[in-house]
């Protein structure tokens, strides 16, 4: 019986059996280039399939075959030997059948307590104590608050109206600024388990220790009554774990593009600390409804790599009004060593952002355009591979990460 032939009898694989061969449990002859399997590669394959039904190893099996063809099975001794390892065998199974049956049982716990987590959930909104200030972007005056819905100490419908004609709705606790519409959206958001699988864990691992190194030096700040600004939080956004962690009696702002991604940071920083004072704005293009000079801390997680990629403008001049003659900024970037062709592809698929954004420079411009100076710049490491959304990454170039705190 030829390969093929043998192969098709037992419904099996022609590169299954030339890897049986190779590892000695098939034996058959060989004709010319051709191999040949007689009755007793037949007895032979049975026996490997009633035993892989019975979830022995290729090891085990090997040495069940090993052993008959030197006894045949014939005398008590060993069959009782061969009964030996088939009970070896069964207990075994029974030690991993009560390992599995334990697992399943703690799965039926976890998937019911994730149940309870997502069934509960504090309905949070705009704090009111925050209300003072809203300040519109055009004429710069004071927002007042109009067909509110307040539950406890939290706005969570209505809308921000100026007299200029400027109006802001407020949808679930989130503010939707008027320029949301029409702004430049990334296709994902850090959330979306289809980004997730786009991003490799070297480059989640790399952004993780961006977020630890701001956590440290956040860490020794007071943030008392402070105003905390995180803009274009899609692409990634500092830990809620981390971020409640620092300061209760600050007021945190995020900024972002899309609806779905606020409302998701929304209900996780709200699991870690639902007392936490947070404003959620969707806003593209920084012209922020707040009053000039209330920001006190800006947070910089890829946020500004974010922006220039679709805005041919630097984030932090447009955010200077925003800013006070004390306010810092933590953060980190990422960029390209001068001449990478992924600055090249960058231009080419991102036409209408900054033509420094990803370069070295651009940190610099960027400061210097609302007024800051570096105080720490560290380079923590880099990726030659970070995934298919970071989509004009050139394989195996270095896309480096360095972090750093700044202050007017």
């Amino acid at each position: 019986m030829k390969i093929g032939e043998f192969a098709k009898k037992f419904d099996v694989t022609v590169d299954a059996i030339r890897h049986y061969i190779e590892i000695g449990l098939l034996i058959p002859t060989k004709e010319g280039s051709h191999y040949s399997f007689g009755p007793t590669c037949t007895e032979d394959m049975e026996l490997i399939i009633k035993l892989k039904q019975l979830q022995f190893t290729l090891q085990e099996i090997h040495k069940v075959l090993s052993l008959r063809r030197i006894t045949h099975f014939v005398d008590l001794e060993e069959v009782d030997y061969y009964l030996k390892v088939l009970m070896e065998k069964k207990q075994v199974l029974l030690k991993e059948r009560d390992q599995i049956d334990e697992a399943i049982s703690m799965l039926d716990e976890k998937i019911n307590s994730v149940h309870l987590m997502n069934r509960s959930s504090a309905e949070m909104g705009i704090p009111l104590s925050s209300l003072s200030l809203f300040y519109c972007p055009r004429c710069h005056e004071t927002l007042h608050v109009t067909d509110a819905f307040i539950k406890g100490q939290h706005v969570l419908k209505g809308s921000f109206r100026c007299e200029c004609g400027y109006e802001a709705a407020i949808k679930d606790g989130i503010i939707v600024t008027p320029n949301s519409s029409a702004s430049p959206q990334n296709e994902f958001y850090i959330y979306d388990q289809q980004m997730i699988e786009m991003i490799t864990p070297g480059f989640i691992s790399l952004l993780e220790k961006g977020n630890q190194w701001i956590y440290k030096r956040m860490l020794k700040a007071d943030f008392t009554d402070k105003v905390i600004l995180e803009t274009n939080v899609e692409t990634y956004v500092f830990p809620p774990k981390l971020l409640c962690s620092l300061s209760p009696d600050a007021l945190y702002i995020f900024c972002g593009n899309t609806m779905d991604m606020l409302r998701k940071l929304k209900r996780k920083i709200e699991h870690f600390n639902p007392a936490l004072k947070v404003i959620y704005l969707v806003n593209s293009q920084l012209d922020l409804p707040l009053k000039h000079g209330s920001i006190d801390v800006v947070i910089d997680v890829l946020s500004f790599n974010d922006f220039s990629l679709f805005n041919n403008k630097l984030p932090l001049e447009l955010l200077a009004p925003y800013c006070n003659h004390r306010t810092k900024v933590f953060g980190y970037h990422i960029f390209y060593e001068s001449g990478a062709r992924s600055s090249g592809t960058l231009r080419d698929l991102y036409p209408n952002g900054h033509p420094d954004n990803l370069q070295s420079k651009f940190l610099a411009k960027n400061l210097s355009s609302g007024g800051f100076v570096e105080d720490e710049y560290e380079l923590i490491g880099f990726t030659a591979n970070p995934g298919g959304y970071i989509d004009y990454h050139e394989q195996d170039e270095p896309l480096l990460c360095a972090a750093y705190v700044a202050t007017r």
